[in-house]
C-alpha cells in the first residue's frame, strides 16, 4: 500500500467515555495505520469545536446509555459537525453486550443514515482500524 503524503494523512478525533479504553484504541489505532492522525476529545462538548479545528475525516463517539454519551447527544454532535465538514464520516462505538437495546439503536441509526457505520466495541483493534481507513 502507498502511504499517503503528510497533506493526505487521515484525521480521526475520539470521542469515548473512559480514558483508559481511549488511550488504547489511540495507540492501536496509530500503530495499525500509520497515516492516521489521532486527536481525543476531552469531554462531548468541545467534540464539535475539534473536529472543526482539526478539520476531522473521521469522528469515532461511543455510544453509552448515560452521562452525555447517550445516541440523542451523540446525534446533536453529529449535526453540529456535519453543518461545519459534510465530509467528515461518523462511526459509531458501542458495547452489544452492556446494552442490547442501545446497540439495536445505534444500528438503525445507521440505516436511517444518520451515521455513517458503527462498530461494536468487541472488535479487534485491526478491524477497528480498517474500518475507519475505509470511510
Amino acid at each position: 500500500m502507498e502511504r499517503r503524503c503528510k497533506a493526505q494523512m487521515r484525521r480521526i478525533v475520539l470521542d469515548i467515555q473512559s480514558g483508559m479504553f481511549a488511550e488504547a484504541m489511540e495507540r492501536s489505532l496509530e500503530g495499525s495505520i500509520p497515516d492516521f492522525m489521532i486527536y481525543r476529545s476531552p469531554k462531548p462538548e468541545d467534540t464539535a469545536a475539534l473536529c472543526r479545528s482539526c478539520q476531522a475525516n473521521v469522528l469515532v463517539m461511543e455510544v453509552r446509555g448515560r452521562n452525555g454519551f447517550g445516541l440523542c447527544k451523540r446525534q446533536q454532535i453529529r449535526n453540529e459537525v456535519k453543518k461545519n465538514n459534510s465530509n467528515c464520516k461518523i462511526l459509531l462505538l458501542v458495547d452489544e453486550n452492556e446494552d442490547v437495546l442501545l446497540a439495536a439503536d445505534v444500528r438503525q441509526a445507521v440505516k436511517d443514515r444518520l451515521a455513517d457505520n458503527f462498530i461494536y466495541a468487541s472488535v479487534s483493534p485491526s478491524y477497528l482500524a480498517a474500518v475507519i481507513d475505509t470511510l
